[in-house]
């Protein structure tokens, strides 16, 4: 399952600047189907659900983003993310960032809980991981939704199922065909 051989890189193949150079490479997810893609000049975007969901009544969703042409740390991003969260929740609860390296770069994680999102009543839990990538910024987050909870209290989502999400970020890898130091994978042909 969680096979770099067979790793996609959702993102960076969609758009057709990002196929050479720098990619994030993410592990397979069987079972996830791609419910939007999309690239302007700010963003790259992949959105995954499980198969067996719909985009108006998913409980878990996986969204990978690449900000092309920003500066910006990973950590400042988490930071960002708390104050955006705070506009439309009713209670939260933001856990401290903590630095992780992704294939020799500045990363960072994060999890977020909002007890109650205002557009729609439900409670979600997000884990997110910033990536300082030499071309971009990338940013994976794994969320949960479902009846709204105390937001101070612990995540809702069970907890062997959080280690899954943080083995999933813990695998992800930053490659460049132009590092020797950080080869792509070959396509398969």
């Amino acid at each position: 399952m969680r096979r770099l051989a067979a790793a996609i890189a959702f993102l960076l193949a969609v758009a057709p600047p990002a196929i050479a150079g720098e990619r994030l490479l993410i592990p397979e997810m069987p079972g996830w189907k791609v419910i939007d893609t999309h690239n302007d000049s700010v963003a790259e975007v992949s959105e995954l659900i499980p198969s067996n969901e719909t985009p108006d009544t998913w409980t878990r969703r996986f969204t990978i983003q690449a900000f092309r042409g920003t500066a910006m740390t990973a950590a400042a991003f988490l930071d960002g993310v708390v104050a955006r969260t705070e506009e439309v929740c009713d209670g939260i609860h933001a856990e401290p960032v903590r630095p992780v390296i992704v294939s020799g770069a500045e990363a960072a994680r994060r999890g977020i809980g909002c007890g109650r999102y205002k557009g729609d009543g439900r409670g979600s839990y997000t884990l997110f991981t910033a990536v300082r990538g030499g071309r971009a910024l990338y940013v994976l987050s794994r969320a949960w939704r479902g009846e709204p909870y105390r937001a101070d209290g612990p995540p809702p989502v069970p907890a062997a199922e959080l280690a899954e999400w943080t083995a999933t970020a813990d695998s992800i890898r930053l490659c460049d065909s132009d590092d020797p130091a950080r080869p792509c994978p070959r396509p398969s042909p």
